[in-house]
């Protein structure tokens, strides 16, 4: 009998000891994170061994590949440039995308961020998001820096954190054309909450742009209240990540056309939910490799007098874009006109201004000129006289007589100015050599 229970005793020991192994093992799978493999084909160039990433952490850049007369452009996934601030859920490829070196290339004509100030607490984070322009820029490489890195920091993907009270400003510069945009942060010293009494979170609300193109992101606010809650920390989702999707920070990116509902929430289960539309992009004329004109100016002006000419230069830049072709326009054709060749004739006394338009991006370029008037003189007879006596009138390019200055100079070689009235000033024809420095009032 003894035996028996001492049987059934270790039998009880060696079911519970299964049961926590188990118990143990059904923990460990639940917590275990999987494990999914990325591999990097580089179309050609050297080789990128693959890596194997856990559920939901990031994946670490590798160094870019080399390729013999070819640029390296990014990694691709989906035909989109891959964000690597993005958690790993799935196995997947990513493409090395490659420029030929010395080919046609898209230049970079701007760049802007998602916010241009932002405040944050010391031990704070944030994400800033560069957009390039146009976005099919060949090289969309980004240079990230702050202004007091003892007062912010900012890494190679513009992810802020704040460590001490002040202001520092990030600046985004791109590595093509050297384009930048800023955000000034302003961080604030974290208040002490030792003792404080804790104030409960009663409602949040979220604010900011409701569309967002395809490839580009928007950044939505969440606003807790009360102002003073002592939680005021919040989780962002969206409801269809394929339509959009949302970062920790409430940057919104759009991924393909439609609407996702962006939902914001408290530590303490209060909710807010705000609709978004992704539109699709703008179908482009641009073909692979062609080369965007970025500027224009215009060489060769200057003021001109009534009935000359003169020829204007458009240099396009830059100096391999795909499409030169310009339009000229007069602001004024009644005082000059400009062709198709930037040709410019002054017409009349006045002032007109000449442009230049591209018509690859509508780049425009203006001159002013200023067309003064030509005079000219005229001798009248007076024919009631019989003592060869003239009226010498000073007349403008429209044949009107116009009061001005002359000089004359006399059969014996004196010369002088004189004030000749719009009515005309009387003279002896015969004792005048010539008239010169005819000049309108």
């Amino acid at each position: 009998m003894e035996k028996e229970q001492q049987k059934k005793k270790y039998a009880a020991i060696i079911v519970a000891i299964i049961i926590l192994l188990l118990l143990i093992l059904l923990l460990l799978l639940l917590f275990m994170k999987k494990e999914y493999k990325v591999t990097f084909d580089s179309n050609g160039g050297s080789e990128v061994e693959a890596v194997t990433v856990k559920e939901n952490d990031k994946l670490e850049k590798p160094e870019d590949p080399t390729r013999e007369g070819y640029t390296f452009g990014g990694w691709y996934y989906n035909e989109e440039l891959y964000d690597f601030e993005l958690p790993v859920k799935q196995d997947m490829t990513l493409e090395a995308g490659w420029a030929v070196e010395g080919a046609a290339t898209t230049p970079v004509s701007g760049v802007s961020l998602s916010v241009t100030s932002l405040k944050l607490t010391e031990g704070g984070e944030d994400a800033l998001v560069a957009v390039v322009e146009p976005e099919n820029a060949t090289n969309q490489k980004l240079i990230w820096t702050t202004s007091d890195a003892s007062i912010v920091t900012v890494d190679e993907y513009g992810n802020v954190k704040a460590l001490k009270a002040g202001t520092a400003t990030v600046t985004v510069t791109t590595e093509d054309g050297n384009y930048t945009a800023t955000c000034e942060i302003t961080v604030e010293k974290k208040q002490e909450e030792e003792g404080k009494k804790e104030v409960a979170v009663t409602g949040v609300k979220i604010s900011g742009a409701q569309t967002v193109t395809v490839g580009s992101s928007i950044r939505l606010t969440a606003t807790v209240s009360p102002s003073n809650a002592t939680n005021k920390s919040v989780t962002w989702s969206s409801s269809n990540k394929a339509v959009a999707t949302v970062d920790r920070y409430g940057n919104v990116k759009g991924i393909k056309a439609g609407t996702a509902t962006i939902t914001v929430k408290t530590s303490n289960g209060k909710t807010a939910s705000y609709k978004v539309t992704v539109k699709a992009k703008q179908a482009s004329n641009t073909k692979p490799g062609t080369v965007k004109v970025t500027s224009v100016k215009i060489s060769g002006a200057k003021d001109l007098t009534v009935g000359q000419s003169l020829k204007l230069t458009a240099t396009v830049s830059p100096s391999n874009a795909s499409n030169k072709k310009v339009t000229w326009k007069s602001s004024n054709p009644s005082v000059a006109t400009v062709d198709g060749n930037g040709n410019v004739k002054a017409v009349s006394a006045g002032t007109v201004t000449i442009t230049v338009t591209t018509a690859d991006g509508a780049k425009t370029a203006s001159v002013t000129i200023t067309v003064k008037e030509t005079y000219s003189y005229e001798w009248v007879e007076i024919k009631e006289s019989s003592a060869d006596q003239y009226m010498l009138y000073i007349i403008n390019s429209k044949k009107q007589h116009v009061s001005g200055t002359a000089t004359l100079t006399s059969i014996g070689g004196t010369s002088k100015t004189i004030s000749i009235p719009a009515s005309g000033a009387m003279f002896v024809r015969s004792t005048i050599k010539s008239v010169s420095n005819v000049k309108g009032n």
